[in-house]
């Protein structure tokens, strides 16, 4: 009797000349529909179950047009069926190619090893396989497809004008069926006195307590991390919502949980939120992503620095009238994020009244932008740094959070 050639597959081939059982020939179909040529000529490929989707597996295929002594690439491939009004979803991580099916195959099965054991000895399954995870790189090709799927939520009709004077501004009813636990969500945000677009960042979490309170999320107006609904998270925000989904999580999302339970538990930076270096976004992406970092800060860098330029040797409350106007007034008009407070807790506000720094040291460590750091950034060093900042509690709030967190159910096709 002839078998299928997907590994670890006893099933029984339909005829002696096709290489697949019906369950993996449907995979492949699935598959190069998707992604058309990628998948044409594929000679390995294993389906398995993790314990964040039970529908994964990993293909080893092979470019013939290629006259490279490299010719066979490695996929991970993740499917997520469509959840409430979020649609079926295929993502297919490639990794450099091989030269040889068995070194091709064996680093498939490492790949498939570490991801079925992320939450044992693992803990963090994107750095395990995420094939970046070890170089300097934007975070803008750190966060992106295949590894994070960026979507719109809503149409063209959807607007949220609370702070205008009419009201007519309104949430829809059915955010909910958008999101999925541990989704982060991004808003944007018109500041109201300079008019400078932003956004607004939280993290999706649902239903956690009285009040429908579903969104974390850490904000100037109150300078902490607070648990809210959506209308106290789009608060004052107009126009674009958007849904980031990591297809592997980052971390072990029962972790995320437990340091989103501790940070709320804990008052994480009470009272101490800073535009440049402690902002929404930072404490999202460090919660979700282990990246402590904020990207529209870094797009933004060069005239954020300039806001608080200083003549060297300036004594502190040296500069008055027009030159404290233009110092205050750039700040002002800075792209804040997530709120007006855009004066941070070293700036002391009591010698001159208009929150300048009132020494010159204050000032030069205001210049210090997104951490220090620069245009890019090494994904094992952030997951490692924001670790280290963060804790981990068991309480109401993360099992609650746990509670929500859903496993995609199995599909016939566990591929796709």
């Amino acid at each position: 009797m002839a078998y299928c050639k997907a590994n670890s597959c006893y099933n029984s081939k339909d005829y002696s000349w096709e290489d697949y059982c019906s369950y993996h020939k449907k995979c492949l179909e699935r598959l190069r529909k998707t992604y058309s040529s990628s998948f044409s000529n594929v000679e390995a490929l294993d389906t398995f179950e993790t314990h964040f989707n039970g529908n994964c597996g990993w293909v080893v295929t092979y470019d013939y047009s290629s006259s490279s002594s490299y010719p066979y690439y490695v996929w991970i491939v993740i499917y997520e069926p469509s959840y409430r009004s979020i649609s079926d979803d295929i993502s297919a991580i490639k990794y450099d190619n091989y030269s040889g099916l068995e070194y091709a195959t064996d680093k498939a099965k490492g790949l498939k090893d570490k991801l079925q054991n992320s939450g044992g000895w693992y803990d963090t399954p994107m750095l395990e396989v995420h094939p970046k995870a070890n170089s300097y790189e934007y975070f803008s090709s750190l966060i992106t497809s295949p590894y994070v799927e960026r979507k719109e939520v809503g149409n063209v009709n959807f607007n949220h004008y609370i702070f205008f004077a009419n009201g007519s501004g309104t949430t829809p009813s059915d955010l909910d069926r958008h999101f999925k636990p541990l989704d982060i969500a991004k808003v944007r945000e018109i500041h109201k006195i300079s008019g400078i677009t932003y956004y607004h960042f939280g993290i999706y979490l649902g239903d956690v307590g009285s009040g429908g309170k579903r969104v974390c999320h850490f904000t100037s107006e109150s300078d902490g991390v607070r648990l809210t609904d959506w209308d106290g998270f789009l608060k004052d925000r107009i126009g674009e919502l958007y849904r980031y989904h990591p297809t592997i999580p980052f971390k072990y999302p029962r972790r995320i949980a437990e340091q989103i339970a501790w940070a709320y538990s804990n008052k994480f930076r009470e009272d101490n939120y800073n535009l440049r270096n402690r902002n929404c976004e930072h404490f999202a992406n460090m919660c979700v992503y282990g990246i402590n970092y904020s990207e529209q800060i870094e797009d933004r860098k060069e005239s954020l620095r300039a806001a608080v330029g200083v003549p060297a040797g300036a004594a502190a409350g040296a500069m008055g009238g027009l030159g404290i106007f233009n110092l205050v007034g750039s700040i002002a008009l800075a792209p804040a994020t997530g709120g007006a407070s855009l004066v941070w807790g070293a700036v002391s506000t009591a010698a001159t009244g208009v929150g300048v720094a009132t020494t010159v040291e204050a000032v030069d460590r205001y210049h210090e932008v997104n951490n220090g750091k620069g245009s890019t950034i090494k994904l094992t060093n952030e997951m490692s740094e924001s670790n280290g900042k963060l804790g981990e509690k068991d309480n109401w709030l993360s099992d609650k959070i746990k509670a929500n967190i859903e496993v995609p159910t199995k599909e016939y096709c566990r591929i796709m």
